[in-house]
């Protein structure tokens, strides 16, 4: 798939100069910076959109239908006692489901006591972060099965919506959960305004960058994924942090992936949040943690 870094870039210089625009108002000078900020954006954006650049980027249709799917669960989890034994259950009973692996990362609690007794594999990983536990849970996963489900033990996520990501899977390598659909978000969820918006203005500059693609959720961990198609990215995933899942979007649209997002439900999780939350800090670090990626990775 081409990317577009260079008419990303001049969408960034065109908000700049907007808002040196808005100063000249009390200081004259900044016009003329203004001025120069928008001129470079639209050359940015003219060589972006070069006769040799118009060539269609778009990819065919795929159907490529999976007759009864075998699907391997990846359950990250950190301290999540109260939830994890009901998120396995919940997805154990899923139709085509054939193993959950809850990668326990560094719990101090009863988690994988827990998710052992409701009929899952444990395994432990030592590197603390969200992407860490992501990464390993992938990995896991991808050796027990062809279709491999990456979501948080939690219980903000539902087994049921597995029949969505089946039915899509059939057009796409990769079927992204959004939680920002707010009709299937529950009134007491943690996507509150900020998060919701935060995520949205995100996911508009990865496909600022790609084009041919829809997005509006670089937050949400919920995802199905063919085998095939994570062998071809799992081993240059390398972040451990909370913008774990921007970067694999990142990687598997590099590497031409058809990835297809959908809204999936979104339920207020069992127990104390440990990523991002409502905590307002720790979204905008993790906020500018994804801006980089997308601008420069």
């Amino acid at each position: 798939m081409r990317e577009h870094k260079l008419l990303l870039y001049s969408a960034h210089l065109f908000v700049v100069a907007f808002l040196f625009y808005c100063v000249k108002f009390f200081i004259a000078d900044m016009g003329k910076i203004a001025d120069f900020l928008f001129v470079l954006g639209c050359i940015f954006a003219l060589f972006d959109f070069l006769p040799a650049g118009f060539a269609s980027s778009s990819k065919d249709l795929k159907f490529d239908e999976i007759k009864n799917p075998k699907i391997a669960i990846g359950m990250t989890a950190y301290n999540d006692e109260e939830s994890i034994a009901m998120a396995v259950k919940d997805f154990k009973n899923m139709e085509n489901v054939v193993s959950i692996t809850v990668v326990d990362n560094n719990s101090i609690d009863n988690t994988a006591e827990k998710a052992l007794e409701a009929g899952a594999i444990v395994v432990s990983e030592n590197v603390q972060g969200y992407g860490s536990a992501c990464k390993r849970a992938l990995r896991e996963a991808m050796n027990k099965a062809d279709v491999i489900c990456l979501v948080e033990g939690d219980c903000t996520f539902c087994g049921a919506d597995l029949k969505k990501f089946s039915a899509y899977l059939e057009n796409a390598d990769m079927v992204l959960g959004t939680r920002t659909t707010r009709e299937l978000n529950t009134s007491d969820s943690q996507m509150t305004f900020p998060l919701q918006w935060g995520n949205v203005f995100m996911a508009k500059l990865m496909q600022l960058r790609f084009l041919n693609v829809r997005l509006t959720d670089m937050g949400c961990t919920y995802r199905v994924i063919r085998k095939s198609a994570l062998e071809k990215i799992i081993d240059e995933l390398e972040v451990d942090g909370n913008h774990f899942s921007c970067e694999m979007i990142l990687k598997a649209l590099k590497k031409n992936l058809m990835v297809i997002e959908i809204p999936v439900t979104f339920r207020k999780r069992v127990g104390e949040s440990k990523g991002v939350g409502s905590n307002f800090f720790k979204a905008a670090k993790t906020a500018f943690a994804m801006w980089k990626l997308i601008m420069f990775s």
